[in-house]
């Protein structure tokens, strides 16, 4: 793919002619070879022929050239959400978990949770925000600490009441849950992500229950509830080797049974983990790339999206999450993590997105500020693999956590996620052209 200047890219169109693709300013065209060597000379800028005149005033016109502002930079640590890991157990032993979740080593103390959601609900306060958020996540499964998730929640409530503000609930869970949790799932939470590998056979083999039972009856319980209620809710679906052949069914077999299912987030393993112990490996990306094509076309006409963490090109950032922007994640233990993925002291990269910790003394959060300048530097600009392109205002380089590990930006070079990462975002691209210049909707 080739790349002019001012973060204009050409890229291929499936017509045999060519792309103008503008990601920052949004803007996006259908050129032939001509104009993408006239905007290549008027860039570089040489005198113009009075006849190629009119297509720099139509690109002109529809703002291709115009100054591109740089994307906002705010260095102050006011977070207005909050992630909380209420326990490290879990009552299935996926063979993929990054984690390697197992039994309840640390249940959080619900003092932590109480001044992180104290923090963030103060910060949303001041700010004037509409809302604050408080997630539910973990190395474990949430609901193994379910009395203490009920006590956070109805804190969180309170407080919410106390300053007059509203409050969001979201939780992820792997959907294992008793008719009494499900209650409460159902009750309380605006938000719900289900870790779910849909087809019975692929379920139970790859997300078995502590005893090495099936868990997909369970899980389709829960989800068969949650479509009763008519509670719209998100699947989060793992592909290894063995599965990457049947995502088509897997999409197939979610939209026939889940109607208020609104995206299935596909996600390829990372070999991390406990995958490094049962030899689940990730697939190949060329096959997962082929597959996920062929799955969308099982949505269209529908209420339901297929998802990628890195195909987002209705989205212009320069960090692929919060990683870099201010996220406030809590283990149960007290320390605070940019990154959900890194939940463990004893994980080197701890180091890097470990920046703070419970005081039980004070009942406050503590945090580094170095670290978090550090954390902030983990944007696109810094990385240099990704200067040419087209995804890098889009994907930002992608999962620090994975991609970066501990090197610096600087030392980014690629993986098999960035070619996923490319071919399904120029296949957002090519859907969205018309036969008349076009300008793309802004998320």
């Amino acid at each position: 793919m080739l790349k002019s200047t001012h973060d204009l890219f050409v890229l291929p169109d499936r017509n045999q002619e060519a792309i103008l693709y503008a990601p920052l300013l949004r803007k996006i065209a259908k050129v032939n070879e001509s104009a993408i060597d006239l905007v290549c000379r008027y860039l570089e800028g040489e005198t113009i022929d009075p006849e190629d005149e009119p297509v720099i005033r139509l690109l002109s016109e529809r703002g291709f050239f115009e100054e591109v502002s740089p994307l906002p930079d705010d260095h102050d640590f006011s977070p207005v959400q909050v992630t909380l890991f209420p326990s490290d157990g879990c009552n299935l032993r996926c063979r993929y978990c990054y984690a390697a979740a197992a039994g309840i080593k640390h249940i959080m103390d619900p003092r932590i949770a109480i001044a992180a959601i104290d923090l963030v609900a103060e910060n949303a306060h001041k700010k004037q925000a509409k809302d604050f958020v408080v997630n539910f996540h973990g190395n474990g499964e949430p609901f193994t600490a379910f009395p203490l998730l009920q006590e956070i929640c109805a804190y969180a409530i309170t407080k919410s009441e106390g300053i007059d503000l509203k409050l969001n609930l979201s939780i992820a869970t792997n959907g294992v849950l008793s008719e009494e949790q499900q209650d409460f799932l159902l009750a309380w939470f605006s938000g719900v992500n289900v870790s779910f590998d849909g087809l019975p056979d692929l379920q139970n083999r790859q997300r078995p229950k502590a005893d090495g039972s099936g868990s997909f009856d369970e899980v389709d319980a829960t989800l068969k509830r949650l479509d009763a209620m008519d509670k719209n809710y998100g699947i989060r679906a793992t592909l290894t080797t063995e599965s990457v052949e049947r995502l088509e069914e897997i999409a197939a077999f979610v939209k026939s049974n889940y109607k208020n299912c609104r995206h299935l987030h596909i996600e390829p393993a990372w070999e991390c983990g406990r995958c490094l112990t049962t030899g689940e490996q990730s697939p190949d990306a060329d096959l997962f790339i082929e597959k996920y094509l062929n799955a969308v076309q099982s949505f269209k006409d529908t209420d339901m999206r297929l998802v990628f963490s890195g195909e987002r090109y209705n989205v212009v950032t320069n960090s692929f999450c919060a990683v870099s922007t201010g996220g406030f994640t809590v283990t149960t233990d007290g320390y605070a993590t940019a990154c959900y993925e890194v939940c463990k002291p004893d994980d080197p990269r701890s180091g890097r997105y470990f920046f703070g910790r419970y005081q039980p003394d004070s009942q406050t959060f503590e945090f580094d500020q170095q670290k978090l300048a550090a954390l902030r530097k983990m944007k696109v600009e810094n990385m240099p693999y990704c200067k040419d392109c087209f995804c890098k205002w889009h994907c930002a380089g992608d999962c620090a956590a994975k991609i970066l590990g501990t090197k610096p930006p600087e030392l980014h070079d690629g993986s098999d996620r960035c070619r996923i990462t490319r071919a399904l975002t120029l296949e957002q691209i090519q859907n969205d052209l018309s036969e008349e210049f076009t300008d793309t909707e802004t998320a």
